[in-house]
């Protein structure tokens, strides 16, 4: 096996790490995500030039040691021989050709298949008897086991965690919790214990207990809202969750004025994030179902530049988000549907150009593995993805500036209503 197929594998661990979809769509925030994780794990810095060009996975580059042994530390191993020992049998590999076979006179043509045929046999017998005995030993005798459990996984916020894990019945080197909130995570000391972990901010969050770059566990921390309420900030320093929906309703839609946003310490003259979102259960396939928003954002309402505008629900299995941009700024749009991720810098989504300046029906519709988006009833684009999203646990609408949300409008695959808000109050 080439050492390109080693690199190859390394990168797919750390995008299934990353969760941020596979690396031919990732941009420099990404890169530069990766960059200060791999930093914090190990205390090597990698720069972003340089893992670009290991992710755009070149035949010809070829990574120093120290490169490598640091993005299989930042996995968990203990070097680069060591993940090669562990993903590859790289030992038996080698081949060696005996004095027998250099010696020996070539095989007939009977002789060979007479060989070949005995060794399929043989193989197909091994197979059996590996499977017969793996099976066995699952039914019957018990494997070493991970503990790994979350007290007060579900409430509003803010929501502590309480975690206990126990690896002791198993053999590793490095082991972490990732609380599934954007690249937080905790390095493990020891191999039983407690902690705890502090959300604040609503969402539906998906954590996971990983040893030597494999999930050995993972569960969901459910931190609800009662209705909507707004994630507004410049950036996540000063960024807030606000809950009283006086402040951001006018009695017939969901706006936040920028007037009311300056009197939170946030600075309108600035870019700044208006994030409506409702975490629940909506007890609707998000892989079957169709949603609508009404809504505008523009610069005399206190939208900004490109006046992004993204549509968003997360499931119990992954999540389905459109962004829109102003026509000519397509290269900031992007979407996620599953295992699907498309940006603007990579592909052609000039369809999710829209202008927003006026009152707008979206609606977006998923129908076996395939999201597609209509604009005022107007097909405008889909995707396909191979993930289930799976039953919706939460809805959000982000606008850059202070955009406008009319109505929201969910239906199940008969089209039945099985949600609704006009924000009539």
């Amino acid at each position: 096996m080439k050492n390109h197929d080693y690199l190859l594998k390394c990168t797919q661990l750390i995008e299934d790490k990353m969760q941020s979809g596979k690396s031919n769509d990732w941009i420099d925030y990404n890169y530069t995500k990766l960059h200060y994780q791999i930093f914090e794990a190990t205390r090597i810095s990698i720069s972003i030039r340089t893992l670009k060009r290991i992710f755009k996975v070149n035949d010809n580059y070829e990574p120093q040691i120290a490169t490598k042994n640091a993005m299989v530390q930042y996995l968990g191993y203990r070097d680069w021989a060591h993940f090669l020992k562990e993903n590859f049998d790289t030992e038996t590999n080698d081949i060696r050709i005996s004095e027998e076979t250099v010696n020996t006179p070539p095989k007939t043509l009977n002789q060979r298949y007479k060989t070949a045929k005995f060794w399929i046999i043989s193989g197909v017998l091994l197979l059996v008897l590996i499977i017969g005995t793996t099976i066995f030993f699952n039914q019957f005798i018990d494997q070493p086991k991970v503990f790994f459990n979350v007290k007060n996984n579900s409430g509003h916020a803010p929501l502590t965690a309480a975690i206990s894990y126990d690896l002791s019945n198993i053999n590793y080197k490095n082991a972490f919790i990732d609380f599934g909130s954007g690249g937080e995570y905790k390095m493990l000391l020891a191999p039983k214990g407690e902690l705890t972990y502090q959300y604040k901010t609503p969402n539906f969050y998906k954590m996971r207990l990983i040893a030597d770059g494999k999930t050995l566990a993972k569960t969901t921390v459910d931190v609800t809202t009662k209705g909507w309420v707004c994630y507004v900030g410049n950036n996540d320093q000063n960024a807030r969750v606000v809950t009283d929906r006086d402040k951001f309703s006018d009695k017939t839609s969901l706006y936040f004025i920028p007037a009311i946003i300056s009197t939170l310490q946030i600075n309108t003259n600035e870019e700044y994030w208006v994030d409506y979102r409702n975490i629940r259960n909506f007890h609707v396939d998000g892989d079957q179902m169709t949603v609508e928003f009404r809504l505008r954002n523009s610069q005399n309402m206190g939208g900004f530049d490109c006046f992004d505008t993204s549509l968003e629900f997360t499931g119990e299995s992954g999540r389905g988000r459109f962004k829109f941009v102003k026509p000519g700024c397509t290269q900031y749009a992007d979407t996620e549907f599953g295992d699907t991720q498309l940006t603007g810098n990579f592909h052609n989504l000039s369809s999710l150009g829209v202008d927003l300046s006026k009152w707008t029906v979206v609606r977006i519709e998923t129908r076996n593995k395939t999201s597609m988006v209509y604009i005022d009833n107007a097909f405008k684009f889909k995707t396909v993805y191979n993930t289930p999203i799976g039953n919706i646990r939460g809805l959000f609408c982000r606008f850059k500036g202070s955009g406008q949300l009319d109505f929201i409008r969910v239906y199940d695959q008969g089209h039945h209503l099985v949600y609704n808000d006009e924000f009539n109050r």
